[in-house]
Formats: structure tokens, C-alpha cells, sequence
């Protein structure tokens, strides 16, 4: 019969090596040290139990007059992760889509600042944006609040509603008619409490 993975093995010195670990530029040794443990192999894995009715898998033969038998273990399941894709230059082309495009030169959240703590006990949050040149024709500024779009329209200026009390993130992106994202502005965090909070 073939060998097999030797898992109790590997998973108690993987756990020790884990709890040895207390610095974390030590982690990426362990974690290799696991791997390479993970192809050990043992001839065989044994099931017994104990006269108090414990359980034992061990790579160890039995205490004497214990009966046992000789458990199969699957082999690990593994895949292969599929080809990057080549990078592309996202520098060519820059400066046609520059002239063709019009790029905005600036375009930031000018309020809230970055870390501010707002209280508003409607939850009532002014965003509000610079952008320089002005929004052009067939552009749209698109406000998003932690990863979801809140709305998009042509104001720099947006109040938000109803903002529950927490940490929240915001920022903005301008988009053509055809909803391209042209520019994206910084991404800024702000603190809401409400009421007593």
C-alpha cells in the first residue's frame, strides 16, 4: 500500500510553529516550514481506542492487547492557480487621452477633512469637492459613501442624509456619458455621532 500524508504530524507542528511565531517576520518562515511538512509522508495512520472509550489516530503502533485498524487518508487537495495576464503600459496613450479626454488637474473631498468627527443628530453629513477645470459637458461626479454610490449628478456640492453613527468612508469620481470613470478624487475618512453617541 502507498504512503500517505502524515496529518496529525504536520498539524501539531504546525500549531507549535505557529504559537513560536511571536514576531511577524517570522511568519513567512513558518509558513514555509508547514508547507514543506505537508509533503511528509508515513507509511501508515492507526485508529484505536482506549479502555475509557478514547479515540486515537496515531502514526504510532497501539499500546499491547489493543485492537486497531489501519485508516486510509485522502491525499490533500491542491489546485493550480491560472496564468496572470501580461501587464499593459498604462502610460500609452496618456497624453492623447489627455488632450482628447481633458483631463481634470485637480479633484479632491475638501469636506469633511480627512479624521473629522461630525455630530448631527439627523445624520445630516455636506460633502463637498473641488474640482478644477469645472465639469464638462456630458460629465457626471458620481459620490460614493464605504463602496456604494449614493447618487451622481453635476453638483460639487451633495448633503447626505440619514448617515448612521460610525466610521464612514467617501470620496467621488467624474464619468463621461457612457459612465467611464475620467477622475477619482482622494478617499476620506469621517466620524458620525448621533444623539447621546
Amino acid at each position: 500500500m502507498g504512503r500517505k500524508p502524515r496529518f496529525p504530524m504536520v498539524l501539531v507542528v504546525g500549531i507549535r510553529a505557529l504559537v513560536y511565531a511571536r514576531n511577524m517576520h517570522r511568519i513567512p518562515f513558518f509558513l514555509c516550514l508547514m508547507l514543506a511538512l505537508g509533503s511528509v509522508q508515513a507509511g501508515k495512520i492507526t485508529k484505536y481506542t482506549l479502555p475509557n472509550g478514547r479515540v486515537i489516530y496515531s502514526d504510532k503502533p497501539p499500546p499491547e492487547a489493543t485492537s486497531s485498524e489501519e485508516v486510509t487518508v485522502e491525499p490533500l487537495q491542491s489546485f493550480t492557480l491560472p496564468a496572470a495576464p501580461p501587464l499593459e503600459d498604462s502610460t500609452a496613450g496618456k497624453n492623447a487621452q489627455d488632450k482628447d479626454d481633458g483631463n481634470y488637474e485637480e479633484f479632491k473631498v475638501t469636506s469633511p477633512a480627512n479624521d473629522a468627527t461630525i455630530r448631527d443628530n439627523g445624520g445630516n453629513v455636506r460633502v463637498s469637492l473641488s474640482l478644477s477645470p469645472s465639469l464638462r459637458s456630458g460629465h457626471s461626479i458620481e459620490v460614493m459613501m464605504d463602496g456604494q454610490s449614493i447618487g451622481s449628478g453635476n453638483s460639487t456640492s451633495v448633503i447626505l442624509t440619514e448617515v448612521d453613527r460610525g466610521t464612514h468612508t467617501v470620496r467621488a469620481s467624474v464619468k463621461d456619458d457612457q459612465g467611464k470613470e475620467i477622475a477619482r478624487s482622494n478617499s476620506i475618512i469621517f466620524h458620525l455621532k448621533r444623539g447621546g453617541g
